[in-house]
């Protein structure tokens, strides 16, 4: 059995020969073998070293999916920096949190990409946040105005065109260090910093590549963001494996189907309202003569005809389970009776992809271990688990058992020590255009709003969609705007966090316990889906 390279650096030099020519990324339809994306991503870890980047450093990539966040990725890993991923669609609120709370020391980002104001998101944070950077790396036309803008804040601006393309040898590889953030809804009003290590991920990706079947052949299309752990460990299972990652910065129904037809897609992951419109857009079954396998996390349990289109289509289609604390793609469900239990094939959840990955259900009352087909809290150990929560040893003992297992907050029951079903998740959390958000995190935002007192946010359901609403208490004297809330609220966070709609109450609905007055969220659900279902 050959012993893979166990650090990005190792790894990749070890593919730049083996798979010398052959494609890593296609980008855009720009193909770059490993040879190429070896030599690039080192030669940019030279220059970022030359700028004083080092082992310890944490730099921040604010990209789309696109082929200069693979090589700032790569560079990061090779000198033993961290990368906080962070989302295109984050606003001045939230990009001032990874930065000040992330401790950020650089910032990777695309000022002009897709039309979007960045340097104006960025003129929105905090003198004081944008202090503690050290520099921005930029792409795109260094003479741009946005470019200019973000320089004339005084900020220590560098073109990633010339980093990447200025001769310069690497420094020797740092080896194993945390590589790289995702952010999480957590349970408190701030999303938590979820840290891996090379070790992690690399495990993750090798097991990634015997689970799901790659081999030279297959082509892996990411449409999920790289900064979340769907996309990531989409691009991850490929990438450092030998097979061939197809992406592109923007991506819709036409423009995946076209990126099936023309690179022979052979595997893809996305959420299943995603893949349901694909399908449903196809011209025949002969669209997918390539695909070997579709996985789909069930964002939007409404859907009910996924399955319909997937046998018409003659599509291999199964149910997938993950976090950001274990990465994506963590379970599947199997598609051979020799794999496991495939009476459950299309629901949430699935076979641990890891020989070493065990799963176990817990009563969330006293914590004792339940017997399979007993619902409870899921709790996993897996190889692929996170090496903690960034700054936060306190969470992160929280929420790892002594004993190595993660504790999800999700409800579900095992079928087995490695397989398992997904029901619910335990909390508040919602699934909002895919990404997973603690109302805490908008209402906290929403109490700071001129004439707003209190807040409560929940989702309501549409159709296949969650959509956010908030309930809000005045203070005395004051009168609604809920215009001016959601023109407020754009400014400050991603689109998709805005609620739909803001309604006054005089009081929240809620039911007095032996403890404490429980605000009841559930009546406020049914209350909100009433509103959306109205005005819809």
């Amino acid at each position: 059995m050959t012993i893979q390279p166990r650090f990005f650096a190792e790894r990749m030099a070890s593919l730049a020969i083996s798979h010398a020519q052959h494609p890593a990324l296609i980008d855009r339809h720009v193909s770059t073998t490993f040879s190429q994306l070896n030599a690039q991503s080192r030669q940019l870890a030279g220059n970022l070293a030359k700028l004083g980047i080092k082992a310890g450093d944490r730099v921040a990539i604010w990209l789309p999916n696109c082929l200069e966040w693979v090589e700032t990725f790569l560079a990061c890993a090779h000198l033993g920096a961290t990368v906080l991923a962070v989302n295109t669609r984050f606003r001045s609120k939230e990009v001032a949190d990874i930065i000040g709370r992330g401790r950020a020391d650089w910032l990777v980002m695309w000022p002009d990409f897709k039309g979007i104001a960045f340097a104006d998101i960025l003129a929105d944070v905090d003198a004081g946040v944008m202090e503690r950077l050290r520099g921005v790396i930029t792409l795109g036309d260094s003479q741009s105005p946005a470019i200019a803008a973000i320089a004339a804040r005084g900020q220590s601006v560098h073109a990633f065109e010339s980093l990447l393309n200025s001769p310069c040898q690497a420094p020797e590889p740092y080896g194993n260090a945390g590589v790289l953030c995702f952010t999480t809804s957590g349970t408190t009003s701030l999303p938590k910093f979820v840290l891996h290590d090379h070790l992690s991920l690399l495990a993750h990706g090798d097991a990634m590549k015997a689970a799901y079947g790659y081999d030279e052949t297959s082509r892996i299309f990411a449409s999920a963001p790289f900064c979340g752990a769907f996309g990531f460990c989409t691009l991850l299972g490929g990438l450092v494996t030998g097979s061939t990652v197809v992406c592109e910065p923007v991506t819709d129904t036409q423009s995946t189907l076209e990126q099936i037809r023309r690179h022979q897609v052979s595997h893809t992951y996305a959420n299943n309202e995603s893949i349901l419109k694909v399908l449903e857009a196809a011209d025949s079954p002969k669209d997918f003569e390539s695909c070997k396998l579709f996985g789909f996390a069930n964002f939007s349990p409404a859907i009910t005809n996924l399955l319909e289109q997937a046998e018409r289509n003659s599509l291999p289609l199964t149910g997938l389970y993950g976090s950001s604390e274990l990465q994506a793609l963590v379970a599947a469900q199997p598609t051979q009776a020799s794999e496991g239990d495939i009476s459950v094939r299309y629901m949430a959840g699935g076979r641990l992809i890891h020989p070493e990955a065990r799963v176990r259900v817990s009563d969330p009352e006293t914590g004792a271990i339940l017997a399979h087909g007993e619902s409870g809290e899921i709790e996993i150990n897996s190889p692929s688990r996170m090496h903690g929560y960034l700054d936060n040893p306190e969470a992160t003992a929280k929420a790892i058992s002594a004993d190595g297992y993660f504790k999800t907050g999700d409800l579900g029951y095992t079928v087995s020590d490695r397989q398992f079903v997904f029901q619910a998740r335990m909390g508040d959390s919602m699934r909002l255009s895919g990404f997973l958000v603690n109302p805490i995190e908008i209402e906290q935002a929403i109490e700071t709003l001129p004439g707003i007192k209190a807040c409560q946010v929940v989702g309501a359901t549409l159709a296949t969609k969650i959509l956010p609403v908030a309930f809000v208490i005045l203070q005395d004297g004051a009168t609604a705007d809920p215009q001016g809330w959601a023109a407020e609220c754009k400014r400050r966070m991603a689109a998709f966090k805005v609620p739909v709609r803001f309604e006054v109450l005089t009081a929240f609905p809620s039911i007095e316990s032996a403890n404490a007055v429980k605000i009841q969220k559930n009546k406020m659900r049914e209350m909100a889906d009433k509103l959306v279902a109205e005005h819809a």
